[in-house]
């Protein structure tokens, strides 16, 4: 007799698979626009190990859009840089970023397992999205409206439907390998290990990388006295070698003997990728995170990009799943996101080849020329301040392209997000006065575009920084422009107005003697916006 086939049980309009960052965070952002969300695990509960040690200003703000943030802020080491020494254990460069342009410092230490079980305990009592651990994906089938899902746990064989499928479930992608789909770029042969500790005495908060090619090594201290130490192995080295305790604590002692008794949590070898899935939606189906790109660990970009690759896709969802856009917003995800993505996967192979010279005449060469080089003020605030890193910013999709180039801000790139003064005096920050749609800025008592009226965005009136708050304005509500910053942003692209998005990217602008939308933004907005 044939078994029965498994009904399906319940449907959603997501599901995710991978309860990481990137998928905890997903179900976050959607549970804000009100998406009914099922997220599924293969393990028992959120991971325990501390795998990603970096969060970054982008990340923290994306998160900023869900209710965790004060929680997270307060389990970090906020704003912490980098310091490169020589193969003499000389310091020769520091990357000390102090910029808030996003809202929050640049780079944060923080642990990835506190970060989990915070999202995961949120979502408990979120009645959007409901959490299935201990459920593995076996198969899915599309048709054209639906995906759907069969699930083995140990009560059996279950299935589910989704609108969309989205694949949050790491660098073995289960998802992205019933899509068939494979992964293109290159694997590194250097191997390196990583060693958790906890109990550190130091207080000194900065990473401090050693660019030594006898054995290049970074020592990353983080919350609460937790310490982590990566050494590349050199050739011929076996797991077996490097994984013993009396051998690492020696390793350990030679950068900093206080550590060398330290109690272990963790100690792993891995390889470093550099890859990009070579699809990322097919269909009802999408990829994020580490499913769609592996990034080599150099720049702690990993885990920030997939935080990216989500805040680009929660709210494209949403208004389709609404109504409120058609499914031609969908395809502007990977459009949008694969390039950002490859440029910092490129940024980190830099770091990392400068990282690990392959000799004293190489490192001496290397690191001559980055102290020269930081001996002109602007270069070293270049580096100092870590502008090398690609800015969030996009080569085509949902935004009006301009011809020109503008420093300050242009269409398609991400909206800095500076304090804003209230009439009572108190200070915000522009996300906090937002929301989670789209929205409008500009200049107190500018005539709003009729287009933005039917559309009924949310508008921000805003008044210079030397402007009063008792100059009659009427009842308005209103803010000021203390920083500066959206005076530049404006003023720099002679706007009165600048229509963001709901991930807070640049669409368009309303220049000065407009008395509607541009034909530009009002095809874009045709073209994809009910």
């Amino acid at each position: 007799m044939s078994a029965v086939p498994p009904k399906v049980v319940s449907s959603f309009n997501v599901g995710i698979i991978g309860a990481g960052p990137t998928g905890l965070i997903l179900a976050h952002l959607l549970s804000s626009h009100g998406i009914k969300t099922v997220l599924i695990d293969k393990e028992t509960g959120p991971a325990t190990e501390p795998r990603a040690v970096t969060i970054d200003d982008e990340s923290l703000r994306i998160i900023q859009g869900t209710k965790v943030l004060p929680e997270i802020l307060g389990s970090i080491v906020q704003g912490y840089g980098v310091h490169y020494y020589s193969w003499r254990k000389k310091l020769f460069a520091k990357i000390e970023p102090s910029s808030l342009e996003y809202g929050f410092s640049k780079r944060n230490a923080f642990r990835q397992q506190f970060l989990v079980k915070t999202l995961s305990d949120a979502l408990k009592n979120d009645l959007c999205v409901q959490l299935l651990f201990n459920h593995e994906l076996t198969s899915f089938s599309q048709t054209e409206n639906m995906v759907t899902m069969e699930l083995l746990s140990s009560k059996g064989v279950s299935k589910i439907s989704v609108d969309y499928l989205i694949g949050c479930d790491g660098g073995h992608s289960k998802v992205r390998e019933l899509l068939g789909v494979s992964l293109v770029g290159s694997s590194y042969s250097e191997k390196w290990l990583i060693v958790d500790l906890i109990g550190r005495k130091s207080k000194f908060k900065h990473t401090t990388t050693y660019c030594d090619p006898a054995r290049p090594a970074i020592r990353l201290p983080g919350p609460e006295s937790t310490l982590r130490y990566e050494f590349m192995l050199l050739k011929g080295e076996s797991p077996e070698d490097v994984l013993n305790d009396k051998q690492l604590r020696r390793w350990i002692a030679d950068i900093d003997p206080l550590d060398q008794n330290l109690e272990i949590l963790r100690k792993v070898i891995y390889t470093f990728h550099a890859r990009l899935a070579s699809k990322w939606r097919d269909h009802h189906v999408f990829l994020a995170g580490d499913a769609a790109h592996l990034t080599p660990p150099f720049a702690g970009q990993g885990m920030n990009s997939g935080v990216r690759d989500v805040s680009n896709l929660a709210w494209k969802l949403a208004a389709v799943i609404k109504g409120a856009a058609n499914n031609k917003l969908l395809s502007t995800y990977e459009l949008e996101r694969r390039p950002h993505a490859w440029s910092l996967i490129k940024m980190a192979l830099r770091i990392g080849a400068f990282m690990q010279p392959k000799s004293i005449f190489g490192a001496f060469s290397t690191q001559s020329i980055l102290k020269l080089i930081c001996l002109f003020p602007p270069a070293k605030d270049y580096i100092l301040q870590l502008k090398f890193k690609p800015k969030p910013k996009f080569v085509e999709g949902f935004f009006v392209s301009e011809n020109k180039s503008n420093e300050t801000a242009t269409c398609g790139q991400l909206m800095p997000q500076p304090l804003l003064e209230t009439s009572s005096g108190s200070v915000i920050l522009l996300d906090e006065v937002l929301g989670n749609n789209f929205s409008f800025i500009k200049w107190i008592n500018t005539p709003t575009p009729l287009s933005i009226k039917k559309l009924n965005i949310k508008e921000l009136e805003v008044i210079r920084h030397d402007a009063d708050f008792t100059e009659g304005y009427d009842s308005k509500l209103y803010y000021k422009d203390i920083e500066k910053v959206i005076g530049r942003v404006l003023d720099g692209s002679n706007a009165i107005g600048a229509l963001l998005r709901p991930d807070r990217y640049i669409c368009g602008f309303v220049r000065k003697g407009d008395n509607d939308l541009s034909k530009e933004l009002k095809s874009l907005i045709a073209q994809f916006i009910h």
